[in-house]
């Protein structure tokens, strides 16, 4: 998507002609999901990642030539993909890529950023961290209109994720045996978790994703290279059924670093 990576395309000033429009009414309408002129295959992930798995309001599907123009009527959100891009409040980091939910406002100059979120690098299929990394966006976007409405009484999306990891115990954790801390097994886990753990093949996880399974919850791992000798392993658990975020922790090694103590000790607080 040679126009949608730039960050320029972010900055583009103009006056739009509706009034001030909130996020609850913007998404009455369908979301715009921009597609490339010229990558067949993001686009076909694109289409399946939201035909499958995005709730919140219709999806409309729209050219790149088509959005510039969109972007100056209407009071639609819009869904653009980008590459080497930071994503606020992921600290300066340039992730590889990455999906935002975007709006024009009238007051702004801008673009106004709704939510955004990297695309998983995991060793998955591209399509499988695709349908993650929407899930994600999805809970973001969902947040963000439940503070508009004064429906939560976290401040911050953040906030949100550190106050749910006490729901994670009451359901089953499934996490493959790939992403574990190299040592961990069930008998090194049951010494400082009491809940539930089930270590299975990616594939099987996959399938809960795929069914919305109401007792699961499962791990996700990224592992992203941020120097030529260090990486940044970010840890996500995810609901199955309704893709709510319920513990993200990162940290930096010289290596890739799976699911381990800290984290169970964690979730055991």
């Amino acid at each position: 998507m040679k126009n949608l990576i730039t960050a320029s395309l972010l900055l583009i000033t103009h006056t739009v002609a509706f009034a001030d429009v909130t996020l609850s009414e913007r998404l009455e309408k369908p979301l715009y999901v921009v597609l490339s002129n010229d990558n067949v295959t993001i686009n076909q992930e694109l289409r399946e990642a939201f035909d499958n798995n995005w709730v919140l309001n219709e999806v409309n599907y729209i050219t790149e030539d088509e959005y510039e123009p969109l972007s100056w009527t209407e009071e639609n959100c819009f869904l653009i993909y980008q590459k080497n891009q930071q994503i606020d409040g992921e600290g300066n980091t340039v992730f590889s890529e990455v999906i935002r939910i975007v709006a024009f406002t009238k007051k702004g100059k801008l673009v106004e950023n709704i939510a955004g979120t990297p695309v998983f690098n995991s060793i998955e299929p591209h399509e499988a961290d695709l349908v993650s990394s929407l899930r994600i966006l999805q809970d973001k976007v969902r947040f963000e209109l439940y503070r508009e409405q004064g429906e939560t009484e976290f401040s911050s999306y953040s906030e949100k994720i550190q106050q749910s990891s006490g729901i994670v115990q009451l359901k089953k954790l499934y996490i493959s045996a790939q992403d574990l801390e190299q040592g961990m097994d069930y008998a090194s886990i049951s010494d400082i978790y009491e809940g539930e753990v089930r270590i299975v093949d990616r594939s099987y996880i996959e399938q809960l994703i795929e069914q919305k399974a109401s007792d699961a919850v499962y791990v996700l791992i990224d592992h992203m290279q941020t120097s030529g000798i260090s990486y940044l392993s970010t840890k996500t658990i995810m609901d199955a059924e309704t893709g709510t975020v319920l513990y993200k922790d990162s940290d930096t090694a010289l290596s890739p670093r799976g699911f381990g103590k800290r984290d169970f000790k964690k979730l055991a607080d």
